[in-house]
């Protein structure tokens, strides 16, 4: 039986009129992309002009929400050029939405790609130029090549295209890479080893950017080859320091998901079937895991988290300067390793200077002002005023004033030559109204006008102002409940909610050992201390508080404590009592003769001591191992090896 030939675009467009399609020479994606572009997005296949190129100047707006993506991307089309240039392609990364942020040139095709629109700056969105490859990948989040005559509009009948969807672990689309020439064979099956190169490419990128993002956390590395698990991991499995699964990569989910509860959450030996420890001591060579389809066995090998040097002596070192430019790396740095706060990271960087107000929910304390500044160094308004306001701590009367500003004889006791208002201040910066739930009524309507036209109007002003600037909000408030009970309104809850972030509470985070080690280290800098650490016993009490003050409670605790600690090290008399006070009896109890055993009445490095002495720990901590640990002044994986040795085993636990 001979091989149906590829119909030319006359066909195809005959086809779309009246639904005589061959599945054997389209592709259903090819069909619904086809009739999307006539149907919905209501585009003239015969149109001439090239795809529409954005500017340079505008085009950094696209690229800076994808500055954590890009450095690593570029190795990768570096990489798939080197083998396709020669074959005349050319490698291109768009953002989501089909703007070409990247771009490898073939420098002798240079002017028939410039008029092909396969160039810096360039947008192959579905919406605008109908069925191409990086716009149907970005649809139906998949690999595909659109080859010759499949591409809907008539001047990209000469082009073949393979893209592949680059995507985050939670399975959002961040960007597509796709090789692109302009002249090829016939065939479209000749495209497969191309395709095939792109696939690989994304998932080279998909999991250095995993490994990134996941830095400061353990990560179990995956493979059903152990020879190949030092070059190449099919699997990634982030985990925090009790062995819980924070994030994992797509082959991961495609394995287990499918047929397993969501392994978000979940404890690694509940996946895998080893203990944690099993696999936090598995750096120097790869472990056996229990494959999820059965028959499958795998392999795993723990990568240990990047940590800061955190010695006992810290060099005293100046306090950071302030970029005079816009610095990405100003918000990442606040995301440590808390899934959620890197979650509102990437969110805010994909917003950055497109003129979207932001609104920060969280709990008092837990650095929303903080936030906002980062969000304004990071953006291109770095340079220009940051200026805030806090509407619950100024009086009603008073906060007009404040906000809008004046001019002279305004008012009885105004100022002789007027004030400007924070909203003027703000003029080509960003402004942060920090407890915006707090404002009057009146105000919020003037406010809305604001948002609305731009311009602000001080009090006993004739004419208004115009105004450029970024407005961030923050609140502790649920600005819906406010909305429905009429104290706040609602025209400008959804001018204010365009993008709302989530700042978790200190309690809530899931990198809070981290984070106290490094605002200790602030703190002893801002106190020109030359010393700074912290004894496990005061660590594993900070890490037990509630801390209803979030991150402020914390950093002026630290800040205490480091000025009545003569050494430099924090110890559990240097803390306030209403933090040793409430966790005092969960404490570790000094000695294990309490526990019923006797290092003294046992000899040193008996075997059956050592047992006896571990089992006492484990029943008193009632089986917790992070507890055991740290009575027993040892690591997490040594009491998981002692256990294995020893051949103890929790009671109820199934192996």
């Amino acid at each position: 039986m001979s091989t149906p030939q590829p119909l030319s675009h006359s066909e195809m467009i005959n086809a779309l009129a009246h639904g005589s399609w061959d599945r054997r020479t389209v592709e259903p994606p090819i069909v619904r992309s086809w009739k999307r572009s006539a149907d919905h997005y209501q585009l003239d296949p015969s149109r001439s002009h090239p795809p529409q190129v954005i500017s340079e100047f505008r085009l950094r707006d696209y690229r800076a929400p994808l500055e954590p993506l890009l450095q690593i991307a570029r190795r990768g089309m570096e990489s798939l050029f080197s083998q396709v240039r020669d074959a005349g392609y050319v490698v291109l990364l768009t953002d989501a939405n089909g703007v070409t942020v990247d771009f490898m040139n073939n420098e002798p095709l240079d002017r028939e790609l410039r008029q092909a629109g396969l160039y810096l700056g360039a947008c192959w969105s579905e919406e605008l130029e109908g069925t191409c490859a990086v716009g149907l990948c970005a649809v139906e989040k998949a690999p595909v090549t659109v080859h010759h005559a499949e591409h809907f509009r008539k001047p990209n009948t000469t082009l073949t295209c393979s893209a592949a969807p680059i995507r985050s672990e939670t399975g959002e689309l961040l960007a597509v890479l796709d090789a692109s020439a302009l002249y090829s064979p016939h065939e479209k099956r000749s495209q497969l080893l191309i395709m095939q190169m792109v696939a690989a490419t994304v998932r080279q990128i998909e999991n250095a950017y995993f490994l990134r993002r996941f830095e400061h956390q353990w990560v179990l590395r995956v493979n059903r080859h152990s020879e190949f698990m030092e070059v190449a991991s099919e699997g990634l499995v982030a985990l925090d320091e009790d062995g819980r699964i924070l994030a994992a990569n797509a082959p991961i989910h495609q394995q287990i998901a499918e047929t397993q509860a969501p392994l978000v959450g979940r404890r690694v030996d509940d996946v895998f079937g080893l203990p944690f420890g099993r696999i936090a001591d598995a750096a120097a060579a790869p472990v056996v895991l229990h494959w999820p389809r059965a028959g499958a066995p795998c392999f795993g090998q723990a990568r240990a988290p990047h940590r800061p040097v955190l010695s006992a002596t810290v060099q005293a070192a100046p306090l950071p300067v302030r970029e005079r430019g816009g610095d990405v790396r100003a918000l990442p740095a606040l995301a440590g390793g808390d899934p959620q706060m890197q979650a509102s990271v990437e969110r805010a960087l994909r917003v950055l200077d497109k003129g979207i107000p932001v609104l920060l929910h969280g709990e008092t304390g837990t650095g929303k002002e903080v936030f906002a500044k980062a969000i304004h160094h990071a953006s291109s308004r770095a340079g220009a005023a940051f200026v805030a306001l806090n509407c619950a701590a100024i009086p009603e009367s008073l906060i007009e004033s404040e906000l809008f500003g004046y001019r002279e004889g305004a008012f009885t006791g105004a100022r002789a030559k007027g004030v400007r208002g924070k909203i003027a201040q703000a003029d080509g910066g960003t402004l942060f109204l920090d407890e915006i739930g707090d404002m009057p009524l009146a105000l919020q309507t003037r406010l809305l006008r604001v948002l609305a036209e731009r311009e602000v109007m001080p009090l006993g002003a004739e004419k208004a102002q115009p105004v450029d600037l970024q407005l961030i909000c923050a609140t502790h408030r649920d600005l819906d409940e406010l909305v429905r009970d009429g104290s706040f309104r609602q025209d400008l809850f959804y001018r204010l909610n365009a993008m709302t972030l989530k700042l978790p509470a200190l309690r809530d985070r899931a990198d809070k050992a981290q984070l106290i080690k490094s605002l200790l280290i602030e703190e002893a800098r801002g106190l020109r201390r030359d010393q700074a650490a912290i004894a496990d016993e005061t660590l594993a009490v900070l890490l037990r508080y509630d801390w209803p003050g979030n991150i402020r409670q914390l950093r002026n605790t630290l800040r205490s404590a480091l000025a009545l600690s003569d050494t430099g090290t924090l110890e559990l008399a240097h803390l306030p009592s209403e933090i040793c006070g409430v966790l005092r009896d969960l404490l570790p109890p000094p000695q294990l003769t309490d526990l019923g055993f006797d290092r003294r009445t046992s000899p040193a490095g008996d075997s059956l001591s050592q047992e006896t002495e571990l089992l006492a720990a484990l029943r008193h901590c009632h089986w917790n191992v992070s507890e055991a640990a740290r009575l027993l002044g040892l690591s997490r994986a040594t009491i998981y090896r002692k256990m294995v040795r020893e051949g103890i085993v929790q009671p109820n636990y199934r192996g």
